[in-house]
């Protein structure tokens, strides 16, 4: 499937806040960092991160696969801010015991517990979750409102893909953004704390 928002004819497109995030996620081997270096260049938060994980971890074995497939869902979270929502499904029989059990039991976020194996990403597709001069509601403390999906593979040199991820972005993330352009910025965004302009 196509993405929506990578479209080189539409270079305007660049400026924009979404197409920002986006292509800073790009720029990182995982998720986690790039949240991480986002949210501190927009003063969001200092907090580290976190993963809340939603219902239980589940495991099962697929046919024609060399070991157990796990599923993991969880939400990225910094001090009051959910930055995201992500499902992983990774491959539980290439990561060792330790790793595993990191994934089952601690709030550590995937892309921290698998640094050490130094991953790459391979976006599959993206698209933007906001329609063009749509206003929406950024409740920094209680609502997500999603902004952008990615879908990517993780992999690693020694053991090839290890996880397909499905991440949703939330517009807290440019609740604090302003234009690399400078005054350019109010063609591209006009936030508040509470309401953002979003543009695809």
């Amino acid at each position: 499937m196509p993405s929506q928002i990578i479209n080189p004819t539409e270079c305007g497109l660049l400026v924009t806040p979404v197409r920002q995030l986006y292509l800073h996620l790009m720029s990182f081997p995982t998720a986690t960092a790039a949240l991480t270096a986002w949210i501190s260049a927009h003063g969001l938060s200092s907090d580290p991160i976190r993963a809340h994980i939603i219902g239980k971890i589940d495991r099962h074995t697929r046919p024609g696969r060399d070991g157990v497939i796990a599923q993991r869902r969880v939400r990225l979270i910094s001090g009051r801010h959910i930055l995201s929502e992500a499902t992983i499904i990774y491959r539980e029989y290439a990561l060792s015991e330790d790793l595993r059990e990191q994934l089952q039991s601690t709030d550590l976020p995937f892309g921290d517990i698998v640094a050490t194996l130094s991953p790459s990403r391979r976006t599959t597709f993206a698209r933007a979750r906001v329609a063009l001069h749509r206003e929406i509601s950024v409740d920094l403390q209680h609502e997500f409102t999603p902004v952008l999906d990615v879908h990517a593979t993780v992999s690693t040199s020694k053991h090839g893909p290890i996880a397909r991820v499905h991440e949703t972005y939330g517009a807290c993330l440019l609740s604090m953004m302003s234009s690399p352009l400078g005054s350019a910025g109010d063609l591209a965004l006009r936030l508040t704390r509470d309401r953002a302009l979003a543009w695809t």
